[in-house]
C-alpha cells in the first residue's frame, strides 16, 4: 500500500492567522470517476487574499492552475501533476445569502442543497438545480442544465469573479458572462477569471410548496433510475445532430472494451471505471471521436473537462 504525505511546500499567514498553504495532494477523490492521481501543488482558498496569494505563487513558479469543484465532470488524464497549481474553495466561499429580490450563492456551495432551499421556499425555477450534482461555481462555468430548457443562464443575474489579468475583483452582468450550451467565458477563458460567488433572481414564488417538493423528488428519483451506477463523471461528449450516446452506440463495437473501464450499456455516453487509468480512459474517449468522425464526419465536443 502506497502512503502518500501531503508535504507542505508553501506556507503564508493570512488574516487573523489564517494560513495559506500550498501542500502536495491526492487527488483522487476530486472527481467522480476516481482514476488515481496526485499533484504537488494544492490549495484551499477561503478568502480573495488567499486568491492573490494563489496567483501569486503560480506566477513565481511559471505554473499554470486548476479550480477544483464536486468533480463530477473532470478527467484526471494523468497520474502525477507538478506543473499546475490546484485551488478547491472552502468555508469561505460556502455561503448563501438572501435579498429581497436575489439570492447570493459562493463558489463553492452545492449546486444540490442551493436547489432544494431554493424550492423549500417555493421559487419553482430551481428545481432542476437539485438534479445537479457541482458547485456553483462548475455550474456556472459549464453553464449546467438538464438540456436546453433548463440551464443556469435562465436564472443567473450576475457573477462576481477575480480577474486575474486585472488583479482584482469585479462582477459580470448576464451578458458578459456570454452563456451558451454547456459554456460560459470563464470556461472560454480559464486563465483569466476564478467565480468567487453568483448572484441568482427571486421570482416565481408559489405557496404551493409540498407540490413542488413533490415534483422535485419525482424529477430526482426518475434521474436516478435512468442514469447509470458506478463511478462516472457523467456525460462524456456533448449532444450534436443526434445524441451523443446514439454516436458512441454506432461505432461501439470498434472500440477495444475492458473490464476496468467502459461505455455502459444504459447509457453509452458515460464511462464507467472499475479500475482504469485517467490514461487508458482518454485514449478510449480520443478512439470514440476518431470513430465518429471517420464514420459520420461529426466532432463530437467533450463535456468532461479533461485535465
Amino acid at each position: 500500500m502506497v502512503i502518500f504525505i501531503e508535504n507542505i511546500i508553501f506556507q503564508q499567514f493570512g488574516l487573523l492567522n489564517n494560513m495559506f498553504n500550498v501542500i502536495e495532494k491526492d487527488l483522487t477523490k476530486f472527481s467522480t470517476i476516481r482514476t488515481k492521481s496526485f499533484c504537488k501543488y494544492y490549495a484551499e482558498i477561503n478568502s480573495n487574499k488567499d486568491v492573490k496569494s494563489a496567483i501569486d505563487f503560480k506566477n513565481k513558479n511559471n505554473l499554470k492552475f486548476k479550480i477544483l469543484g464536486n468533480g463530477s465532470n473532470i478527467l484526471f488524464s494523468k497520474d502525477y501533476y507538478d506543473d499546475i497549481l490546484f485551488l478547491k474553495f472552502g468555508d469561505g466561499f460556502n455561503f448563501i445569502t438572501y435579498y429581497d429580490d436575489y439570492v447570493e450563492i459562493g463558489s463553492s456551495y452545492s449546486l444540490i442543497q442551493a436547489g432544494r432551499e431554493l424550492i423549500y421556499k417555493g421559487y419553482k425555477d430551481y428545481i432542476f438545480f437539485s438534479l445537479i450534482p457541482a458547485t456553483i461555481g462548475g455550474a456556472i462555468r459549464q453553464n449546467a442544465g438538464t438540456g436546453t430548457n433548463e440551464e443556469i443562464k435562465d436564472v443567473c443575474l450576475s457573477c462576481k469573479v477575480y480577474d486575474i489579468k486585472k488583479n482584482q475583483e469585479i462582477e459580470l452582468n448576464l451578458d458578459n458572462m456570454h452563456f451558451s450550451y454547456r459554456n460560459s467565458i470563464i470556461k472560454k477563458n480559464p486563465n483569466r477569471y476564478i467565480l468567487l460567488s453568483s448572484k441568482f433572481k427571486l421570482n416565481n414564488q408559489t405557496d404551493s410548496i409540498d407540490q413542488l417538493i413533490l415534483e422535485m423528488k419525482e424529477r430526482v428519483k426518475e434521474k436516478k433510475n435512468r442514469e447509470p451506477s458506478g463511478y462516472s463523471f457523467g456525460s462524456t461528449f456533448v449532444n450534436n445532430e443526434k445524441k451523443a450516446w446514439e454516436y458512441v452506440n454506432c461505432i461501439y463495437n470498434n472500440l477495444d472494451l475492458s473490464d476496468d473501464y467502459y461505455f455502459s450499456d444504459k447509457h453509452k455516453n458515460w464511462v464507467i471505471n472499475r479500475n482504469g487509468s485517467g490514461e487508458a480512459i482518454l485514449d478510449l474517449i480520443n478512439k470514440v471521436q476518431n470513430e465518429v468522425f471517420n464514420k459520420f464526419n461529426i466532432n463530437l465536443k467533450l463535456e468532461v473537462d479533461i485535465i
